[in-house]
C-alpha cells in the first residue's frame, strides 16, 4: 500500500481508526428520490440524506434503530449497500431493453442496482450465482425488492457461456477476490488474507472473464469490480481482457469520475481515506466488434407451460376477478409471472425465474399464494391497504398479527401498500384481513 499511494499511504492507514460509513440505495422502480424524502420525516432516527446521486444515501441510524428493522427495508424500497461498493453500477434509465448478466451476484447488492433498469420493461436479468447457500440470500433480496424481470441461475460461469453464446448487452463481473479492501469493515479477513489467496483469486478472475467475453455479445459493455486492492485481481486483469480477450477500454459515467482515483485507462480505485466508504476497484470496458441486436425472443422455451384446467380453476380460487390481469406460466408445481421471458434458459440451475406467484401444498393439495408475488405486483390487486410508514397497524402487520377488515373487502387475496408500494399480502374472510407476511420475515419485529 505504501507503493500504490505513496504519500497518501498515512492517511489510508489512518483511516482504519474510523467507522465503516452506512449507506443504502433506492429501489428507483418502486420509489422515486423525491417521493422517498417526502416520508423520511416519519423516520428522523434515520438522518438520511443523498450521497454521490440522488438514489445512493447516507444515513446515521441512532443506536435503537436497525434500518433491517424498518418498513421502507421491507417494502422493498431500499437496499442497504456500502457506498464504495454501489458506485460501480451506473444509474441507467428504467424501462430497459437491456439483457443484463450479473455473473457472481450474491448476495444482491449490485443486482438490486442493475435490475431497476429493466423492471417494467422489456429487458431482462440474469443474476447468477454458483455458491448455493449465498444463492439462496441473493434470490431473498430479490423477492425482497419486488424485482420481477429477474431470473436467478446457480451455475459456474462456464455453463452460462453456452446457453447464451454472444447474448447479453451488458455483464458485471463483480468477482471474487482476496477482500483487501474490506479489511477495515471486516478485521476478521484480514487472518485469511495470503499471497496465495491473491494468486487464486486471479487465476479463478480469469476464468470467469473467459466465461464473460463468451456471453457479451460484440459491441456490448462489461463492467469488472473487485473489493481488493491487489494489482493482480484489478488492474493486470483488465490488461488481460484488453490484450487476450479483445477488449476496448471504455468511460466510467460522471459518479465514478468525480469520486475515485484513476488508475489506467479505464479503471478506477476507491480508498477509505478519499470517498466515504471501503475499498473498490472498477474497470468499463467494450467487446469489440459491431453491435447487434442478438436472437429474437421465440417461442416459450421448454419446461415452461401456460397452467392447465386444474390451475387455471386455482388460480381463480386464490385471485377472483384479478385472475385476469396477469399472464400466468407454470414450472412443475410453481406458478410464476416473467414479463420478459428470455428465448431460452438453461436445463438445471435455474433458481428464480421471474416472480413467483404460488406454489403447490402436497400436504393441503393446493396451490398456496407465495410473498415475492405480493412484493411485485401487490399494487395491482383490487383489494389494497395503504397505511402509512409511521401507521402502528403496519407494526402490527410486520408482527404477523391479524387486521380488522374495516373497509369492507370482498373474500379474496389482497396487498398491505405503504406509501404506494406493496409490503406484504392478506387473505379477506369474515372481517379480518388473514396476514399473510412470511413467519420467518417476522422474527425481526417482534
Amino acid at each position: 500500500m505504501n507503493a500504490l499511494l505513496g504519500a497518501e499511504a498515512s492517511d489510508f492507514f489512518a483511516s482504519f481508526s474510523a467507522d465503516a460509513e452506512k449507506a443504502f440505495h433506492l429501489n428507483r422502480a418502486r420509489i422515486t428520490a423525491s417521493a422517498f424524502e417526502s416520508c423520511l420525516p416519519a423516520v428522523p432516527a434515520l438522518n438520511a440524506r443523498p450521497f454521490f446521486d440522488s438514489h445512493v444515501w447516507r444515513y446515521q441510524a441512532s443506536e435503537d434503530l436497525h434500518i433491517g428493522s424498518t418498513a421502507m427495508h421491507h417494502a422493498g424500497v431500499l437496499y442497504s449497500q456500502d457506498p464504495a461498493a454501489a458506485l460501480p453500477v451506473p444509474p441507467l434509465p428504467l424501462g430497459s431493453d437491456l439483457r443484463i448478466l450479473d455473473l457472481c451476484a450474491a448476495p444482491g447488492g449490485k443486482s438490486s442496482q442493475l435490475a431497476q433498469a429493466v423492471d417494467g420493461g422489456t429487458g431482462y436479468l440474469v443474476a447468477n450465482e454458483p455458491n448455493p447457500s449465498r444463492n439462496r440470500i441473493l434470490i431473498g433480496n430479490m423477492e425482497r425488492m419486488g424485482y420481477r424481470n429477474v431470473i436467478v441461475t446457480c451455475l459456474d460461469p462456464s455453463e452460462l457461456a453456452t446457453v447464451y453464446p454472444e447474448h447479453f448487452d451488458l455483464i458485471l463481473v463483480d468477482a471474487p477476490c482476496s477482500g483487501e479492501g474490506m479489511f477495515r469493515k471486516y478485521p476478521e479477513s484480514v487472518g485469511e488474507w495470503s499471497e496465495e489467496a491473491v494468486t487464486h483469486c486471479a487465476d479463478r478472475q480469469r476464468d470467469i472473464l473467459r466465461s464473460a467475453a463468451a456471453c457479451l455479445k460484440p459491441g456490448g459493455r462489461l463492467i469488472y469490480s473487485t473489493c481488493t486492492y491487489a494489482p493482480e485481481e484489478d488492474e493486470e486483469q483488465v490488461d488481460f481482457m484488453i490484450r487476450e480477450l479483445g477488449f476496448l477500454p471504455a468511460v466510467a459515467h460522471p459518479a465514478v469520475t468525480a469520486n475515485a482515483l484513476q488508475s489506467g485507462p479505464c479503471s478506477w480505485r476507491c480508498y477509505p481515506h478519499r470517498f466515504a466508504g471501503e475499498g473498490q476497484f472498477m474497470a468499463y470496458l467494450q467487446k469489440a466488434g459491431t453491435p447487434s441486436d442478438g436472437s429474437a425472443p421465440g417461442r416459450i422455451p421448454s419446461g415452461i407451460d401456460t397452467p392447465n384446467r386444474q390451475q387455471t380453476e386455482a388460480l381463480k380460487e386464490l385471485f377472483g376477478d384479478d385472475t385476469g390481469k396477469f399472464a400466468f406460466l407454470c414450472r412443475g408445481k410453481r406458478i410464476f409471472l416473467l414479463p420478459a421471458l428470455p428465448p431460452r434458459l438453461p436445463s438445471h440451475g435455474l433458481s428464480l425465474l421471474g416472480v413467483t406467484v404460488a406454489e403447490w401444498d402436497d400436504a393441503r393439495k393446493r396451490y398456496l399464494p407465495h410473498h415475492q408475488f405480493f412484493s411485485a405486483y401487490g399494487a395491482s390487486l383490487s383489494r389494497t391497504l395503504s397505511l402509512p410508514f409511521e401507521d402502528p397497524l403496519l407494526r402490527r402487520y410486520l408482527n404477523g398479527q391479524e387486521l380488522v377488515d374495516e373497509s369492507g373487502f370482498s373474500k379474496g387475496l389482497g396487498a398491505i401498500l405503504t406509501e404506494g408500494v406493496a409490503l406484504g399480502g392478506f387473505r379477506a374472510a369474515g372481517g379480518r384481513l388473514k396476514n399473510l407476511y412470511p413467519k420467518g420475515l417476522r422474527e425481526a419485529h417482534l
